[in-house]
């Protein structure tokens, strides 16, 4: 493995005044904004997992100076999604079963509550909004369109805790967004991560169905299996041999306060 190493740090241009008169960013705008950009390089996997980085080469990447990128840093170490070392080096925190295991185990344990905590107070107009959005990844994914697909299963399944309270829905929409990265990085061509969306398309309908009868605990269920279906699917594909014990744990202990279908 290549390790970049650099002895000093630099400040690049992006976030200091312009000579042209116009006001820098404030610290918080220029903090979120790269937060916002290494974190999308993680998640997109663009930073190879496990790899090695220097800051003064990021920095100059993503036109960032010291400060906001260093905030930055700080947030993404406290998210689990880099490890920071004191040469001014970060790595990206590497892929590995056991975490993708645990991540869909939290998942399954997380997004039911949040299904059916907002489900009794989601509007028409937002359950349209999920319905369009399922029609919408179905017909991107017929025509190959990977991101679209990403987005609108995106939008379909947070659609669906949009009423949860803020931190509830803020965990279970990071937990999506690193499920993503591990599909992105783990399975092998844009056809297989389309084909993997849409193989679920009736156990979609199935959950959009629930919600619109505001059958909050049936929806809650589906979902659950839905999540442990994908997890199961996933690992034996890029782990055949392992045993998917938190799994089952997980949606185990969520079916015992869930209804019969």
């Amino acid at each position: 493995m290549h390790r970049s190493t650099y002895a000093g740090d630099v400040e690049t241009s992006g976030d200091l005044a312009q000579g042209d008169g116009t006001e820098s960013p404030k610290p918080a705008d220029s903090q979120r904004r790269a937060h916002e950009k290494v974190r999308e390089l993680i998640l997109l996997g663009e930073l190879t997992p496990g790899a090695w980085v220097s800051q003064v080469e990021l920095a100059a990447r993503l036109e960032l100076s010291r400060t906001p990128l260093r905030e930055a840093l700080r947030r993404l170490e406290a998210e689990g999604l880099i490890q920071l070392d004191f040469n001014r080096r970060l790595r990206v925190a590497p892929l590995s079963v056991d975490d993708l295991e645990s991540m869909y185990a939290m998942r399954i344990t997380a997004e039911p509550l949040a299904v059916r905590l907002s489900v009794p107070l989601l509007s028409d107009d937002e359950l349209e909004a999920a319905a369009d959005a399922l029609h919408r990844l179905v017909e991107a994914g017929e025509q190959g369109r990977e991101e679209e697909v990403f987005r609108y299963h995106r939008d379909f399944h947070l659609q669906l805790i949009s009423h949860a309270e803020t931190r509830l829905r803020g965990h279970v929409e990071s937990l999506w967004e690193y499920s993503v990265r591990y599909i992105r990085i783990y399975q092998p061509t844009p056809r297989y991560r389309v084909s993997l969306i849409l193989m679920s398309q009736a156990e979609h309908e199935d959950i959009l169905a629930a919600a619109m009868k505001r059958d909050a605990r049936l929806a809650s269920r589906l979902v659950a299996e839905h999540l442990a279906r994908t997890a199961l699917t996933v690992l034996a594909t890029v782990a055949g041999a392992h045993d998917p014990r938190s799994v089952r744990e997980a949606l185990r202990f969520v079916l015992e306060e869930a209804p019969p279908r």
